[in-house]
């Protein structure tokens, strides 16, 4: 059995999914959205606190040694954007749209950051980050890391300022374990035995998994402005 190995540099692009309060994939209109105007995405596991018990005998030596063990309590994300896309941060953070009073359709043309409602969404998101020095697959297929946060929520503003220089906000959420993403609305990788096929995760994301990595050879989604329809197979 071959393993891949890779080193990484860059990241190349992010797709973020609308997902309901139970971390379920929403369908229809504005679901989805493919961005490549992020400056970085860090991520810090976060653990409880560990329980340590030791008690001492009568002769100092140790006579009870005991520690609770390692438990994972969701994953803290911190995003960088670099393009103000209305429809990501309404995905992001569920702060409303702004529309314009164009016809027949309004056009999308800000947000507003509401107390109500900022915080309140929930979603998933994708990260595929660039492989260097690697050699194609035996199909000819560039490959790449891809990272899969499949429930995130609770996001929260950090600082932005205007002034003369490239604006940035910070975005920071926590990817929680649960949900229901399955193997996902997405084909992310190639068939091995028939490259030409591609195919969504290969086995269902479990119950206490807030995030999956894999190498892939399947081609980058295409990036746009503006969040489009999610149809699941």
């Amino acid at each position: 059995m071959a393993v891949e190995c890779a080193s990484m540099s860059r990241g190349r692009m992010l797709r973020i999914t609308k997902l309901n309060e139970c971390g379920a994939i929403v369908e229809g209109a504005g679901s989805s959205l493919v961005a490549k105007a992020f400056v970085s995405a860090t991520f810090t596991p976060n653990y409880a606190e560990v329980q340590e018990i030791s008690v001492a005998d009568a002769n100092g030596d140790a006579c009870v040694e005991d520690r609770s063990p390692v438990t994972l309590r969701w994953v803290d994300m911190s995003v960088v954007i670099c393009t103000l896309d209305p429809t990501m941060i309404n995905l992001i953070t569920g702060d409303p749209l702004v529309l314009n009073d164009a016809t027949p359709t309004p056009d999308t043309v800000g947000f507003r950051l509401d107390a109500d409602l900022t915080g309140s969404a929930n979603f998933a998101i994708e990260f595929w980050s660039g492989i260097v020095g690697q050699s194609c697959d035996p199909g000819g297929f560039t490959k790449y890391g891809y990272w899969l946060f499949p429930w995130v929520k609770d996001a929260q503003w950090g600082e932005w300022v205007i002034q003369n220089d490239a604006l940035t906000i910070t975005l920071t959420a926590r990817a929680v374990y649960g949900g229901d993403w399955g193997v996902g609305p997405y084909d992310i990788r190639r068939n091995a035995a028939t490259p030409a096929t591609l195919e969504p995760l290969l086995t269902p994301i479990g119950a206490t998994q807030p995030m999956h990595y894999e190498v892939t050879s399947a081609p980058l989604p295409t990036p746009a402005c503006g969040a489009v329809t999610l149809t699941v197979p």
